[in-house]
């Protein structure tokens, strides 16, 4: 019997790893250093900003967990908190500072997978 591959599930709850300069959250190159995340409810278009006082990988990853997001952008991640996000099932994708949050959120499936 042939192996069957199932679709990839489209998250619903995206968190971005954001800094929060004056203007407003931007995209964080650096995991575990990030202000917080901005988690994008598909359902309602709604945003939430989550703080991450720690500013650690453990503390984000901890963080994340908790918030209940499916999936994730951010810039460098390392090998241990990739593996332990997935563990946990959330969909971790590489995205460039260059494009704002929502440009980021809208083109989660098409962005690299860390």
């Amino acid at each position: 019997m042939a192996d069957q591959i199932s679709a990839p599930r489209v998250a619903s709850r995206i968190a971005v790893t954001v800094m929060e300069p004056g203007s407003g959250p931007v995209p964080c190159p650096f995991f575990g250093k990030c202000d917080g995340i901005v988690v994008h409810i598909a359902d309602t278009d709604a945003r939430e900003f989550h703080r991450n006082p720690a500013r650690t990988p453990q503390s984000l990853c901890d963080l994340l967990l908790a918030t209940g997001v499916d999936g994730l952008i951010c810039g460098a991640i390392s090998d241990p908190e990739i593996r332990r996000l997935r563990a946990a099932g959330i969909d971790v994708r590489l995205g460039s500072g260059r494009y704002s949050v929502e440009e980021l959120v809208a083109c989660f499936c098409d962005l690299p997978v860390a």
